[in-house]
């Protein structure tokens, strides 16, 4: 790879990030146009890159889908690890999706006809599922959780749960909740998603759930 081609990709990933914030604040609705004016980048030079909106939103969403990715494969278990460790991982991945939530949208309007990135999509959600699996089963053997999550009916529901709830608080927090900071309701909705592990978790799990203070545990990892 020459330099020419090293300053064409980090100008391309430039360009991602900042139309990524602008579309995370002003929504799907604003042109290129208007991309350009809020970056202060040319037309011309998005355009090169990405010829329409709707190309420039899946090179949002594969960044994001490579992010997320590479969190999950960062993950270490701590030994032991806990039921904080675990919950400061939900936690984290609440900050990447919050941080290309436009991306997010996007997927969910399922307005776009490349069949080859909903194939990327659908891989990369089975390789999150996989990743969530391996933390549950850690849970199951730091004796948190409870083998039974994993009887097949329990766990299609529980699993469906746990997906709409993961990524869900983002479309209520856009559509009831845009007026509050992201911190400020952060806690509640990782309340949300944690108590459908109740009816899963053993005594030791269900001390933890029951001491942990959601808001400080948050502002101190801040």
């Amino acid at each position: 790879m020459n330099i020419y081609q090293r300053k064409g990709e980090r100008s391309r990933e430039n360009i991602i990030l900042q139309a990524s914030e602008v579309l995370n604040t002003y929504g799907s609705s604003i042109t290129i146009d208007e991309i350009a004016r809020y970056t202060e980048i040319s037309k011309s030079k998005i355009t090169n890159h990405f010829s329409t909106k709707e190309n420039l939103y899946i090179a949002i969403t594969e960044l994001y889908i490579r992010d997320i990715q590479q969190y999950f494969d960062s993950i270490i278990f701590s030994d032991p690890f806990t039921w904080k460790d675990y919950i400061g991982i939900l936690s984290d991945i609440m900050d990447i999706q919050f941080k290309y939530r436009c991306a997010i949208m996007f997927i969910w309007t399922g307005c776009f006809k490349n069949e080859a990135f909903m194939l990327v999509i659908h891989e990369s959600f089975k390789l999150r599922k996989k990743s969530m699996i391996g933390l549950f089963e850690k849970l199951i053997q730091e004796k948190y959780l409870l083998e039974s999550i994993f009887d097949e009916n329990k766990f299609k529901i529980f699993y469906h749960q746990h997906a709409v709830l993961g990524v869900h608080w983002l479309n209520t927090y856009l559509l009831f909740d845009y007026h509050k900071s992201f911190k400020e309701v952060k806690a509640t909705y990782l309340a949300g998603t944690i108590e459908i592990y109740k009816p899963y978790l053993s005594e030791k799990g269900i001390a933890e759930f029951d001491a942990l203070n959601l808001e400080e545990f948050i502002k101190n990892r801040s």
